[in-house]
């Protein structure tokens, strides 16, 4: 799988079903489809941090085994079994692309009720 940024080279952080990684984008990674779900969490300086799931679908061999089952009386569960143990029937999306926003201070100023002097923060 091929993870992006916008922008690129940010910091992400793949885990999920016993799976860590940490890449810089742009990256390939290979995920164990027992992983599923997988989080990844992106960062970049001057860039909010954003976090999304990934999720792996069925491919069509379960489709298609699920048929020869039923066809054949049972007889091809061994290619069902197979598919299943080497996790040929779930897939993940071959590229995935992580939008960061901008990071936007925003300025807070307070007023001390005795007339001191005034405080300002930046909220981020």
């Amino acid at each position: 799988m091929q993870i992006r940024t916008n922008p690129d080279k940010a910091r992400c952080e793949l885990s999920g079903g016993g799976y860590k990684a940490v890449v810089e984008t742009p990256a390939t990674v290979t995920i164990p489809h027992a992983a599923a779900p997988v989080t990844v969490a992106c960062s970049a300086p001057g860039f909010r941090r954003t976090v999304n799931s990934l999720n792996a679908t069925s491919s069509g061999w379960i489709w298609g085994n699920s048929a020869l089952i039923i066809a054949t009386g049972g007889a091809a569960a061994l290619g069902l079994a197979v598919d299943h143990a080497l996790g040929s029937d779930w897939t993940y999306r071959p590229d995935v692309t992580v939008d960061l926003d901008v990071e936007r201070k925003r300025q807070v100023l307070t007023h001390s009720r005795n007339g001191g002097s005034d405080l300002e923060l930046e909220a981020r």
